[in-house]
Order: structure tokens, then sequence, then C-alpha cells
């Protein structure tokens, strides 16, 4: 007999699909928007990175790597204070979220000036302890004087997040200032011919940008500066016992995710700062679908959250982890099997590093395979869970990154990075799993995976018949086309063909004549 129409258990099952659809299309309309600026953000810091490295040299730009890194180490720790904003702000009215950014803003400026002027003072010794030049000193400086300017633009872009501004985020993010930033590499290259202008330059470009995004979201969005009231105190002691853990842990995430720089400045030598950081820059483009996704997975997740949705969550979990390690795959291919030709762009020092390039994009496949698994965990409330694994990793890690480099050189380093993703995504699923049931995987997971094999033996025979970058280019599209075929012959889930529907329709009104 079929169930009543107002059946509580078909009506429960209506309801998370509404919500999971509403998710999802949220989402994805985020993902959608910041897929094509993602894109031009990557491309126009590629092309900062190639200025620099052919119009400077290898070893001046593997120091000014190596030093922004360094500087950026810092950073990351101190924005562990920010991932609060996502956190609240969505479910928060215009009151609270005055509150909650002007609280902090002051804090992240705050902490970020003492960081800035802990390394200025130490730029002296850690030259010294990496048997670097005075220009490498100089430029340690320089990036300790601007570490309050980068921290204030990723501050205010995490507001733009929280409130679902996609439009201006990925505006200020991906289009105003890496273009700036490659105004600067252009000129601070080819004109002035100094990497200290170089550095300077883009700093100022990043508060600058900051600057303008502040100005807008107080136009636009009514927010104002606001330190007194009384709700204040209990809403500050709340973002501070969320964030606090997020911050400690954001030792150990950071030392996981730039602390080989410090290791290749002592062991290691400016070319293999410069290749390094290249590798790393390269091969996130395959991470490029994750980074869209999670562009509003906070908010959304959040929200889902808060109100106890938690089967509209473990399903958004599932679609979105599937989607991105489709995109993931689709874009590691072509980068693995033209390594030679993609590393040729950055000059022919580089080159002999290509086969390095197959192990930074096994990393980033690892770190994609399991979705938004770190955000889920904050956007559930256990972050100090993160904080003890991340802690557990990076001391695993510092056992064995040490050996690896001063056996295997570069490659050892590269291998630790590897390893390091691994273990980091893979013991993150162990424990959100444990915490809160939710898990990536579905038997669909393995699809994008079997698409890749027809894709692969397209590019190879591009390869093999036209090298270098026609058979590239044309190796990539045969690939692609193959690549879909494939995944359309295994179908797709209803899930999936309602939200490219609703995308259709959405983005189909704005075509002219429509």
């Amino acid at each position: 007999m079929p169930p009543a129409a107002d059946d509580p258990s078909e009506e429960a099952v209506d309801d998370v699909a509404r919500r999971l659809d509403d998710a999802l299309e949220r989402v994805a309309h985020g993902a959608a928007v910041s897929v094509p600026s993602i894109l031009l953000q990557r491309g126009l810091t590629v092309v900062f990175t190639a200025v620099l490295t052919n119009g400077i040299g290898a070893a001046p730009y593997g120091l000014f790597a190596l030093a922004r890194r360094i500087q950026r180490f810092l950073a990351r720790i101190v924005l562990g204070f920010r991932n609060g904003l996502s956190r609240f702000l969505p479910t928060a009215d215009q009151e609270e979220r005055n509150a909650l950014a002007t609280f902090a803003s002051l804090l992240l400026l705050g902490v970020a000036t003492v960081f800035g002027v802990g390394l200025f003072l130490a730029a002296p010794r850690i030259t010294s302890i990496a048997g670097q030049t005075g220009r490498f000193e100089t430029l340690l400086q320089v990036f300790a004087l601007g570490m309050p300017a980068s921290v204030w633009l990723f501050t205010v872009t995490e507001v733009l997040r929280g409130i679902e501004e996609v439009a201006p985020l990925n505006l200020t993010m991906r289009l105003v200032y890496p273009a700036a930033q490659l105004v600067v590499g252009v000129v601070g290259a080819f004109v002035v011919g100094d990497i200290a202008f170089v550095a300077g330059g883009v700093l100022a470009v990043m508060g600058l940008t900051g600057v303008g995004a502040a100005v807008w979201i107080v136009r636009a969005r009514g927010f104002r500066p606001r330190l007194r009231g009384p709700r204040l105190p209990a809403l500050r002691r709340r973002y501070l016992d969320y964030t606090i853990p997020l911050f400690l842990g954001g030792i150990a995430t950071t030392t996981q995710r730039l602390g080989f720089y410090p290791l290749i400045a002592v062991f290691l030598s400016g070319v293999a700062g410069g290749v390094f950081a290249v590798g790393v820059l390269v091969s996130q483009l395959v991470r490029l679908p994750l980074m869209a996704i999670n562009q509003f997975i906070p908010p959304v997740a959040a929200a889902l959250n808060e109100e106890g949705h938690e089967d509209a969550l473990s399903r958004l979990y599932h679609v979105t982890s599937r989607l991105v390690l489709v995109g993931v795959v689709a874009a590691a291919v072509p980068v693995v099997v033209y390594r030679e030709t993609v590393m040729a762009a950055f000059g022919p020092t580089f080159t002999e590093y290509a086969p390095l390039l197959t192990l930074f994009v096994l990393a980033q496949i690892a770190a994609c395979a399991a979705g938004s698994v770190g955000i889920l965990l904050r956007m559930t409330d256990h972050q100090q869970a993160l904080l003890v694994t991340n802690v557990a990793i990076t001391t695993v890690l510092a056992v064995v990154a040490i050996p690896l480099t001063v056996e295997f050189g570069l490659a050892g380093v590269v291998w630790t990075y590897l390893l390091m993703l691994t273990l980091n995504n893979g013991i993150e699923v162990a424990v959100l799993y444990h915490l809160e049931g939710l898990q990536p995987f579905t038997k669909r997971h393995s699809y994008p995976l079997l698409a890749a094999l027809p894709f692969g033996v397209v590019a190879l025979v591009a390869r093999a018949l036209a090298p270098g970058v026609l058979g590239a280019v044309v190796g990539t599209l045969l690939g692609l086309a193959a690549f879909a075929a494939t995944l359309k012959t295994l179908g797709f889930t209803p899930v999936e063909r309602r939200l490219a529907s609703t995308l259709a329709e959405r983005y189909g009104e704005l075509l002219p004549g429509r």
C-alpha cells in the first residue's frame, strides 16, 4: 500500500531533498562563478611567477619565494582567528555581524603586527641559519613589515565569504589583487630590476585591495564598527572559544603546508626553493574544483549544522566530494602527461625537475579526494579534534622530513609533501566519521578514476604524435571529450541532473534573447 501524501516519513524525505537542492544550488552557484575567476587568478599568478623567473632569474626568485613563504607561514597561523567569521556570520543579525567583523579585524591586525615585528627582528638570525645573503634578509624584513597588510586582505574577504557575496569576493581576490600583483611584477622585473621592489609592491597592493573591499562592505551592506553593547562580551568569548583551538591548530596545519620552505632554506638551495614553489603553484591548478566548491561550503554547512539538518549535510558532502573528484581527475591527467611542457614555461632550470611534478599532482589528488573534510570538522564545531589531529600529523612529519631531505634532497621534500597531504586527509576523514557519522565516499567515486583511463591513453597518443604545446592542447581537448563520454556512459544521479538543470536555467536567463 503506497504511503499517504501526508506520511511524516515522506515529508521528512522531501524536506531533506529540498534542503539538499537549496544547499547544492548555493554552493554550486558560488563554484560556478568562482571557477572562471579562480582560473583567471591562477593564470595571472602563473604569469607573475614566469615573469619573475624569466626576468630576474631562478635564484633571485627562489629567495623571493622562500622569504614570502616564511611570511605566509606566520600569516596563516594568524589567520586561524578569521575562521569564526564564516562560522558565525551566516546566522547572525546585522548588529552581531557588525560586532563580529569589528572584533575579528582588530584581533587579526593586532596579532599580525606582533608576528610581523617578531619576523623583522628575527630576520638576521634566520638569514644566518639558512646561510643566505643580505638580499634574503632584506626580503624577509620587507615581508615582515607587510604582515598586517596581507592579513587584512584575507580578513576582509572572509567577511565577504561569510555573508555569501560571491561577485565581490571573486572580484577582490581573483581579479583586482592578482592583476595588480602582475603589474608590480612586470615593473619590478623589467623596469626597476629589483626583487625587493616586487616584494614591497605586492604587499602594498594587498593592503590597498583590502581597503577597497572594506569600503564596499560598509557602503553596500551597511556594516559599521561596533565595539560596545550588552551582548558583545558573550559574543567575543564565543568567538575566541571557537577560534583559539583553530589558531593553535593553525601552527600544526601551517607547518604541514609551508614548513617545507624553512627546511629547504636550511638544507637546500634557493633554486630548490623556487622549484618547490613552482611545483606547488602548478599542481594547485589541479585543486581548482575543491577551491571552487569551498568558496561557500563554510556558511552553507554552518547553517545546516546550526539548524540540525544532519541528513541534508551528509548528502551535500557526498555530492560535492564526488563532483570535486571529477574535476580534480580531469585536471590532473594532462598536467602529468605534459609535465615537461608545463615546466618549460618557467625556464630550462625548471624543466629538469619535471618528473617531480607527478608527485605534486598526486599530493593534490590525495588532498581533494575527501572533499571539504577540514571545513566540515570546523563547521560542526570539532575544532579541538582538528587541533589534536593536526598536531599528531605534524609530529610524524617532523620525524621523517629532515632525514628524507638530507638523504634525497628536493625529491625527499616532495615525497614528504605527498605523505603529509595523504595522512592529513585520511585521518581527518576517520575523525569526522567517528564524531559526526559523515564520510564522503560512495561507489560513484570510482567513476572519474575509470574515466581517467581513456583520457590518459588519448593524451599519451597525442604527445607521441605531436610533441610540444600543440600536442598538449589537442591531446587535452580530445582527452576531455573521452573523459566526458565515459562519465556519461556510467551515468549521473537524479540529484546531479537536477542540479545541472537548475544551473542551466539560472545562467541561461543571462544569455541574450532569453
